[in-house]
């Protein structure tokens, strides 16, 4: 029969049993325990890593003297409340349809995963957390439910999985007590999922239990219903704060207390020495009395966390762990949830049916141990073994059979690293065209196992080691003009007698560009070829043969005005289209613009006289540019704003008169008058364009 190694490392006490499968059940073959000397754990999570590797040291050395062999493996169990569950689901999309290839459903499945993570990182960001196994709920591909997406093609994936996670200090803080006695780690479990397995046989499981394991830092609740385990919960309060409360009433330290509070099981009396040195005596009420709002207070907690899990009051609650037997919690539990006395109990080692051996174990605190040992012999744990990943070593707890992948998701390796990215493309714009060079390929991550290469399903035994080359992304689309643009051979040729080399020009995002430079993405290139009469007016990029029209303003009016020019190739006239060869001799003329072309003349003064529309005339004519009077052979360039003045000043009202047509009958006794814009005026009165001017004849009355 094959014999296992179960430990249980508990707060106060570690217990230690070697077990075999018995043809009524299961014998304990031999057990040793001991006391941690200090305090080296709290609520269950080891604290001092040398104090509790000495206590597991010295289990194991006395259980290798009592079956005469040397112990490698080792069963353990982690607490119940360290246990999370999350359900994620990750969808992909790509651009056009692709294959789905068992490494993308795997990188999509690990995505999810870690959203699974974030999720229960987000409940509590002070704890990281280690998956310790995941399992596919659904697939889907563009909406369809498919049962596997590998070989699949479509443009969106979606996977939804529920995943396991353990927080990361409690397999670490269990690994490393364990590695330091030279021991491997073969199963974990977890702790009300032992217990229960000793302590609630399967037939029993179909009632409404509540299983509480009272221990020294905490009390795990586990609830059973319908033939299983539904729910489990924690407390974090148990036998240390009862124990502390003896210690602060009676000024003892915490191993003396210890004493007292197992003592309260015997005599009327309880004896101890407190801290300075005094022998004391007292009754065992006055112990009760001190420690009984304390117990009250973890019987609230523990019937307000059932009733939160189980939605009511249980059928039973089972009590078990060292901490069930402190006087006065079963009474409070069987008071506050209603229940009869007969239905709160606690079960013992000696009530377990089918364990045989090892009479001298007893009480409580023995049920987690047999249900570790139990769980392995069985194989209900989580298998666990160690591998290498890029010679890192990597735990691997095998909720099904372990593979390449669940290695790569144990040593945290991000989906980012097994599916590489395409190259991106490049699409430019060539004269008006659209372009489009695609990115290369990536290239996929590759596994080695034993320096063999292998797929990512590929199965692992421990001390496999792997070798993980992550993917690479491929390269992007690249181009230098040259590449997009054919070689134009240069022409030499003159150009109103002077020699010039003649290129095509390429122009990127309105900027000259060389044949050998990097073509950018989104670049709208603009090639201007050595052909043409007109490919050599933009090569030469002189606004004189460039420019077509020219455009200025006079007084403040936008003019465009057409530049005349006449082209020679060779002595014979030619058009813009005419081609040129190597060796041709342009000549071009461009007709000059003057001041006398524009044939400007001022604008009159316009008036309103006796209603009528009177124009006075331009007394003088200047032409003006940035305040520097012009000639008539001053040149035309584009944006001259001129200005075309006819009057030096305004002028007067009498000045006026002779343009304006006056009646010659004059009555006798008639005078002159005058009035601008309704008021009285004088032959001085100074005008501005657009004023109204009244001039009439007025009888003057006669004197009596």
């Amino acid at each position: 029969m094959e014999q296992v190694f179960a430990l249980d490392i508990g707060t106060r006490l570690v217990m230690g049993l070697i077990m075999e499968k018995a043809p009524e059940g299961y014998q304990i073959i031999a057990r040793a325990q001991i006391e941690h000397r200090q305090r080296a754990m709290y609520d269950g999570q080891i604290h001092d890593i040398e104090e509790v590797a000495r206590a597991v040291q010295l289990v194991k050395e006395e259980l290798e003297e009592k079956i005469k062999d040397k112990l490698h493996y080792v069963s353990v169990a982690a607490a119940g409340r360290a246990l999370k569950t999350a359900v994620a689901s990750v969808q992909k999309s790509e651009l056009m349809p692709v294959v789905w290839e068992r490494e993308d459903v795997f990188a999509l499945e690990m995505e999810a995963v870690q959203q699974a993570l974030r999720e229960i990182s987000s409940e509590d960001e002070i704890i990281p957390y280690h998956c310790v196994g995941y399992s596919v709920i659904e697939s889907f591909l563009e909406g369809q439910n498919l049962s596997s997406l590998i070989g699949q093609r479509g443009k969106e994936a979606q996977v939804r999985v529920i995943a396991t996670f353990l927080p990361r200090t409690v397999i670490d803080g269990l690994t490393r007590v364990i590695s330091k006695v030279g021991l491997e780690m073969r199963e974990l479990t977890l702790e009300p999922i032992a217990a229960g397995r000793a302590a609630i046989p399967p037939d029993m499981r179909r009632m409404n239990l509540a299983l509480v394991d009272v221990g020294a830092g905490t009390s795990d609740i586990a609830l059973t219903k319908s033939g299983s385990f539904f729910a489990y919960g924690m407390v974090p309060m148990a036998g240390d704060e009862i124990t502390e409360r003896i210690c602060q009433h009676f000024l003892v330290d915490f191993q003396t207390g210890e004493k007292i509070k197992r003592g309260l099981r015997g005599k009327a009396k309880v004896t101890f020495t407190d801290f300075l040195g005094t022998k004391t005596a007292v009754d065992k009420e006055e112990v009760l009395e001190q420690i009984q709002p304390v117990v009250f207070e973890l019987a609230q907690k523990l019937a307000d966390e059932i009733l939160r899990l189980n939605q009511g009051n249980p059928h039973a609650i089972i009590l078990i762990g060292g901490g069930s037997l402190t006087p006065l919690l079963v009474e409070a539990l069987s008071d506050l949830l209603e229940l009869p006395r007969n239905r709160v109990g606690v079960q013992v080692r000696e009530r377990i049916q089918g364990v045989s051996g090892e009479k001298s174990l007893k009480g409580p605190d023995a049920i987690t141990p047999i249900g570790i040992g139990i769980s392995t012999i069985e194989g209900e744990g989580l298998q666990y073994f160690s591998v290498f990943v890029n010679h890192i070593p990597v735990q691997i707890f095998e909720l099904q059979l372990a593979t390449v992948s669940d290695a790569l998701l144990a040593a945290g390796i991000t989906p980012r690293l097994l599916v590489g990215r395409p190259g991106s493309a490049l699409t430019i714009e060539l004269n008006g065209e659209i372009k489009v060079s695609k990115g290369q390929f990536s290239k996929p991550a590759q596994f080695f196992l034993n320096e063999q290469e292998v797929k990512l399903d590929h199965e692992l035994k421990p001390g496999d080691r792997i070798q993980f080359l992550p993917a690479k992304d491929g390269e992007n689309a690249k181009a230098a003009f040259a590449d997009l643009i054919p070689a134009v051979p240069e022409k030499k040729i003159k150009v109103n007698g002077e020699p010039i080399v003649f290129t095509a020009q390429i122009f990127c995002n309105g900027h000259p560009v060389t044949m050998d430079g990097d073509v950018p993405d989104g670049a709208k290139i603009t090639v201007f070829k050595n052909q043409t009469l007109k490919d050599l007016l933009h090569f030469l990029n002189d606004k004189r043969y460039s420019l077509s029209e020219i455009r200025f303003k006079i007084n403040g009016e936008d003019m465009i005005i057409p530049i005349q020019k006449e082209f020679c190739i060779n002595q014979q006239k030619a058009d813009l289209e005419q081609v040129i060869k190597d060796g041709d001799d342009v000549l071009i003329l461009v007709k000059k613009l003057y001041i006398r072309d524009l044939q400007l003349k001022p604008t009159p003064m316009v008036f309103y006289v006796n209603g009528k529309e009177v124009h006075y005339p331009p007394q003088i004519f200047r032409v003006l540019s940035r305040g520097k009077t012009l000639s008539e052979l001053d040149k035309v360039v584009e944006g001259m704003e001129l200005i075309v003045e006819g009057y030096d000043t305004m002028p007067l009202l009498s000045e006026l008169l002779p343009y304006v047509t006056i009646s010659q009958d004059v009555p006798s006794n008639a005078r002159l008058s005058l009035k601008r814009n309704n008021q009285e005026a004088e032959f001085t009165t100074p005008l501005i364009p657009g004023d109204r001017i009244e001039v009439h004849w007025e009888r003057v009355a006669s004197a009596q």
